[in-house]
């Protein structure tokens, strides 16, 4: 009897080699011979499903698609089908043609892009530095494209699994794919269900003529969802233009206008891949002049050639993406016509007129961290043309599952897996920020690399748990830039912010006067979430890091715990100033620093012990031990260009010294400690410590 096991016959069909069959014949690989040796020398690693030449400008490559075996795609977590791009001499137009040509393959074409592995493909060139050439790339240009080299050469001679083995190794796990910090300009890397829905909904925007608005933290993936939104547009043959404002607050608003019109004739007057097939129709022959955008003429010429444009598209609107629009905002540009006049309001009438005429010819979406250009309702008291015209959107934060597919995909391309924990723990600790949890990721990564660990590895929870303080504390920087959003523009939702992380809900709730639009921009920005009535701060590592910053800010309610903390920072304070004063002293007087010091304090107090005390002591350390807080204030003083650096206000020193001085007085319990005291002696506790900050 014949018994079927579908594992088993899955099994081999998985782990074929060689040239597919079509109809009991070899498909035929395309190219001179050479390409052809080599593409059959490679197939002695995977089956060869697919090949066929194809042209992209003015050159001929011979594409395969290559099956790899199971143990190949487990070992790099490859997709079912890999690209092979061969050609003679494709390395002489690499950056140019090579690279826009696989991208063409794997991100525009749709007949293939589905089929295959988005990330990582392989180049076959009959330059025999194409190893050289396209290490010297990765490192010039990282991105998110896997890019495995062979030479022609080293095929024909002789390639086996080892060298195979070594090479892929080389250019997929030396690669640090969780460290790129660039936006994304397709979806190889992109990950985020509620992202990819945000893109839809956008795009929806678009075709019906409504206006759209993309908002959310630093580094939270705004500008890879505005790269895949004009990819869509581009796949559907329509018209996108991207713009970064952050380089155009140095224009007016006519001659930012003036640029719009600029930026869409030169991007579209030639075929480029990642614009679908969408060019200008004829040349442009209308002059672009300042007499045609100067502050008279700009409104008229900008809805003129907006109108042409349009024409010349084949009556495709044109949606414009102003990025980083805070830039250009009333209140929050560098530059003062954007910021204190009227160019915002004279730019948005512009744009507002144009699309009130006909919303067939634009539509726009704005997007960066604040959304206030659309919050306000005037400027400089006119109307604010675009108050109420946007919703917002706000870029959310991931969820488990979300964690999980993106952690374990890049990790499976680096060898490198997680336990279900770690995502867990990961989504405590970042709250699903996503560009954090890749940065975390990356430290492992880099560690995994210091300690020469073979791959594939796995990450378990407790190797996680012995290093999470270590990775948070890596954090420091992009908290504190994803913190200043809130901190310049919502100063008192910042304050709530602070409150809910050093005083507990409830108190958090009692100052909740003005209800949820107290904290708006805290929920938008997915750092606050309210789950059955309570609130919470998502990101754990943002609450420690208010924690740890802010640590004397919380509301203390015994007399003990005011008492308690006054001490701990007056103390923290005093040793910090008696370590600068034994530098001082040493560097200035050498081995005659003591000496010098009890001259200085001779007859500063009435403590008759102290000046025996001091000769007596074993060094000048534990004479400057011996001193007074008032004596302090006159040891800097005496020799005062030695510390102007650290306090360039001496009025200001002295004040608060005195100020120091007085708080012994409430510490020591023989008075207790006012409203008043506290915010008099948090002021100069402040001072000394931002001061004192680097000691």
């Amino acid at each position: 009897m014949y018994y079927y096991d579908k594992k088993k016959v899955g099994c081999i069909m998985e782990n074929q080699i060689g040239i597919a069959k079509i109809k009991g014949k070899k498909i035929t690989i395309g190219g001179n011979k050479e390409v052809i040796r080599a593409i059959n020398e490679l197939s002695r690693f995977g089956l060869i499903t697919f090949s066929r030449q194809i042209k992209f400008k003015s050159t001929e490559y011979t594409v395969c698609f290559f099956k790899p075996t199971i143990d190949m795609r487990n070992m790099y977590n490859l997709g079912n089908e890999l690209l092979v791009v061969s050609c003679w001499d494709g390395m002489n137009d690499f950056k140019s043609r090579m690279k826009d040509f696989i991208d063409y393959m794997l991100v525009t074409n749709n007949e293939f892009k589905n089929r295959l592995d988005k990330v990582t493909c392989f180049v076959v060139d009959g330059d025999e530095n194409v190893v050289k050439k396209v290490k010297a790339d990765r490192i010039e240009n990282p991105d998110a494209r896997l890019i495995v080299p062979f030479s022609v050469g080293e095929l024909i001679k002789g390639f086996d699994k080892d060298k195979l083995s070594n090479r892929m190794r080389e250019f997929l796990y030396e690669k640090d794919l969780f460290g790129i910090a660039v936006p994304l300009k397709n979806d190889t890397l992109f990950f985020g269900k509620d992202r990819t829905n945000i893109i839809s909904e956008l795009y929806a925007m678009y075709k019906q003529g409504e206006e759209g608005g993309l908002f959310g933290l630093r580094r939270i993936g705004k500008t890879s969802i505005l790269n895949l939104l004009k990819l869509r547009i581009a796949e559907a043959d329509g018209v996108a233009i991207y713009i970064d404002c952050s380089g155009c607050h140095h224009f007016r608003w006519y001659e930012l206008l003036k640029n719009i019109i600029k930026r869409i004739i030169k991007e579209y007057s030639e075929e480029k891949s990642q614009n679908g097939n969408v060019v200008l129709k004829e040349v442009w022959n209308r002059e672009i002049s300042e007499q045609r955008y100067n502050e008279k003429n700009a409104v008229d010429s900008f809805t003129d050639d907006i109108k042409l444009l349009y024409e010349m598209f084949g009556k495709k609107r044109i949606l414009l993406i102003l990025d980083e629009i805070e830039s250009i905002g009333y209140s929050t540009s560098p530059s003062k016509w954007w910021k204190d006049e009227n160019d915002a309001l004279y730019f948005w009438q512009a744009i507002r007129a144009l699309i009130q005429t006909n919303d067939e010819y634009m539509s726009f979406v704005v997007a960066g961290v604040n959304p206030m250009c659309v919050e306000i309702q005037s400027i400089n008291n006119i109307d604010n043309p675009i108050f109420g015209m946007i919703n917002p959107i706000y870029t959310s934060l991931f969820e488990y599952e979300d964690i999980k597919n993106m952690v374990s995909s890049i990790g499976g391309r680096l060898g490198i897996s997680f336990e279900d924990s770690v995502y867990a723990k990961m989504m405590e600790d970042y709250g699903g920020h996503p560009f954090l949890i890749r940065q975390v990721c990356s430290q492992i990564n880099r560690d995994l690399n210091a300690r020469k660990v073979i791959r594939p590895t796995k990450i378990s929870i407790y190797s996680y748990n012995l290093k999470c303080d270590e990775y948070r504390q890596g954090m420091t920087s992009v908290i504190e830039q994803i913190l200043g959003v809130i901190t310049n523009y919502y100063p008192s939702e910042f304050e709530l912010l602070k409150k809910l992380a050093l005083d507990g809900r409830n108190a958090f709730k009692k100052e909740l006067a003005l209800g949820e639009k107290g904290i708006q921009h805290l929920v938008g920005y997915c750092i606050i979430k309210k789950v059955d009535g309570e609130y919470f701060i998502r990101i754990k590592s943002i609450e420690e890091y208010i924690k740890n910053k802010f640590v004397y800010d919380s509301t203390l309610n015994k007399q003990k715990d005011k008492r308690a903390r006054i001490n701990i920072r007056r103390d923290s304070i005093e040793e910090k100033l008696r370590s600068i004063i034994l530098f001082s002293l040493q560097s200035k007087y050498g081995r005659k620093a003591k000496e010098q010091l009890i001259s200085i304090v001779d007859k500063t107090t009435t403590d008759v012990t102290q000046k025996t005390k001091m000769l007596n002591a074993p060094s000048l350390k534990s004479a400057i031990e011996e001193l007074y807080l008032s004596q302090i204030k006159i040891v800097m003083e005496k020799d005062w260009k030695s510390y102007s650096m650290i306090f360039p206000d001496k009025s200001k020193f002295e004040a608060y010294m005195d100020i120091l001085n007085r708080s012994r007085t409430v510490g020591a319990h023989t008075r207790s400690v006012s409203s008043d005291d506290e915010i008099l002696y948090g002021v100069a506790f402040e001072f000394f410590e931002n001061s004192l900050i680097e000691y």
